[in-house]
């Protein structure tokens, strides 16, 4: 291709100056003064629509040139486009070497678009090009021109439609357009963020990703999700691995103490109970199997022997049985557990203090009979160290799961919003 040169023209409507950049090339030419369309091809400038709007004004003005992926490109033209829900705007960017390109702003980003030399190649209901598939987006779609201004190699005009059928893949996208006289296939590739601000001195837009994302933007949260989900993984097998090495427990003490039912407390002292970690779990185990209708009241207090420091906790051992209008029924624990965290190193007596009590209650049959019952009846008490609390890992793998949450939502958010216009026409169909 050779270069060409600018030429000034008059608009046959207005009498404004027109500057025809690609001579030669150029087919139509809309007047930035008053829109009207023009033929290029005529030496008269034959008019070929009358304006029928007021004039806009691009962001980019006509004539501004800017870099982009090496290439210097000139702005010569200017439309805005809809497919009767969503708008965009298209440049028709012109260099003499390179021929004609397109840089669309959907509003949220630019894309450089090319026509394509060749045709892809189909395969099912994808395509492929350069051995790279494209899944297709959607239903073909019709689009309407809403207002065009500056020079065009083809016949332009406000309201010409044509079908628009797109393929994406993340970053590029390749749309057919046809119309009754023609196809042509375009690739679009996604700009970097302040690329095309940068190369036709517009200011930076603030980075959004709100909004409908392109077809082809790729979701800005898929890497944070991988990552996270990696690292998250990771955690949680660690999180698992101690909890099962540090599941283990011992015996440290045991003792028997007997409890007089509704009588005065008893109280026994079980030790030593040496913790010789820093940081210590304690099990207090109570195992009553003779209860019947009948509860013990056990109170705990874990006494440092040097410092006198004190750590209680309670328990219940009962059991109940009798009958209902529903029929028998019975419930309670008879062998209830307790555990006290983080206890330091040293050397604990454990204080027992026991109540016994008996049960007995009233039904639709009568008194609730009361077993024979011994004045009183044995409490074996175990201690054990070590373990882990099923409460601690419960929150640590929520804490853990937070990111990875996180982050999978707003990957899942913007892929929701982009796909949105397919999902909308598939519901449509």
């Amino acid at each position: 291709m050779t270069a060409t040169t600018v030429r000034a023209l008059s608009c046959t409507n207005c009498g404004g100056t027109i500057a025809l950049r690609a001579a030669g090339i150029t087919v139509s030419l809309v007047c930035e003064h008053c829109g009207t369309t023009l033929d290029a091809t005529d030496p008269a400038l034959r008019i070929i629509a009358q304006a029928s709007e007021a004039m806009k004004r691009p962001e980019i003005p006509l004539g501004t040139r800017g870099d982009l992926r090496g290439t210097t490109w000139e702005v010569v033209g200017y439309m805005e486009r809809s497919d009767g829900e969503a708008g965009w705007a298209e440049y028709l960017l012109f260099n003499p070497y390179r021929g004609y390109a397109f840089l669309i702003d959907d509003g949220r980003r630019f894309s450089l678009g090319l026509l394509m030399d060749r045709l892809p190649n189909h395969t099912g209901g994808a395509i492929t090009v350069d051995e790279q598939a494209y899944s297709r987006f959607g239903s073909t779609y019709g689009t309407w021109v809403h207002f065009v201004v500056g020079e065009f190699y083809w016949r332009v005009a406000v309201d010409e439609h044509v079908l628009v059928t797109d393929f994406v893949r993340p970053g590029t996208m390749l749309s057919c357009e046809e119309n009754d006289g023609e196809r042509t296939w375009t690739r679009s590739d996604l700009l970097d963020r302040g690329a095309a601000e940068a190369a036709f001195g517009l200011p930076r837009r603030p980075v959004d990703n709100g909004g409908t994302p392109a077809p082809h933007e790729p979701s800005p949260y898929r890497g944070r999700m991988i990552e996270a989900l990696i690292i998250g993984l990771v955690a949680i097998v660690t999180l698992f691995v101690i909890a099962i090495g540090a599941s283990g427990h011992s015996r440290v003490t045991s003792a028997e103490i007997a409890v007089q039912l509704d009588g005065a407390a008893t109280t026994r002292v079980i030790g030593p109970v040496e913790l010789p970690a820093k940081s210590s779990a304690v099990g207090i185990h109570a195992d009553v199997p003779q209860l019947d209708n009948s509860w013990i009241e056990l109170d705990y207090s874990l006494v440092d022997r040097r410092t006198q420091q004190s750590f209680d906790v309670y328990a219940t051992a009962e059991s109940y049985h009798g009958r209902d209008s529903d029929g028998p029924w019975s419930e309670g624990n008879s062998r209830p557990d307790t555990r006290l965290s983080s206890i330091p190193r040293g050397s604990y007596d454990l204080v027992v203090e026991a109540t016994g009590h008996r049960w007995q209650a009233n039904s639709v049959f009568g008194a609730t009979p009361i077993f024979a019952q011994s004045e009183t009846i044995p409490v074996r008490i175990t201690v054990e160290r070590g373990g882990v609390f099923g409460g601690n890992v419960a929150l640590a793998l929520f804490l853990l799961l937070i990111w990875p949450v996180i982050a999978t939502f707003k990957h899942w958010n913007f892929e929701r919003r982009r796909m949105a216009p397919v999902t909308g026409s598939e519901d449509d169909e």
